[in-house]
């Protein structure tokens, strides 16, 4: 992951220093995800990525990820763009380890690349 990923610019102005924007490259395999968009009792590739941030940062908020584009079930992607904002600090450190966590506690059918 490199260092461009992320701006010290808040993506939102609030009172404690905004969010920070963080884009993200993704890949997975759609064989067993009901597409892109979270839904309700459906295995999504937003709601999996959400789930992993949300358990390895431990924020109070959940996170939420959002796409440049969707994908239907069953859909595969190599390059998919998304981003997340997260709170000021919450994303400190090494950019790479952080999201080496969160590939950690997704399954094998989705990564983030970068």
């Amino acid at each position: 992951m490199s260092a461009r990923s992320a701006s010290k610019e808040p993506a939102t102005p609030t009172g404690d220093g905004g969010l920070l924007r963080v884009r993200l490259d993704i890949a997975y395999d759609g064989t067993d995800f009901s597409g892109w968009a979270r839904q309700p009792g459906l295995r999504t590739v937003q709601a999996e990525l959400e789930a992993a941030f949300s358990a390895v940062l431990r924020l109070s908020d959940p996170v939420l990820v959002q796409c440049a584009g969707r994908t239907d079930a069953g859909v595969h992607a190599r390059g998919q763009v998304a981003h997340v904002d997260l709170p000021d600090g919450a994303w400190s450190g090494d950019l790479d380890r952080i999201a080496g966590r969160v590939n950690c506690y997704l399954a094998a059918d989705v990564v983030i690349k970068s």
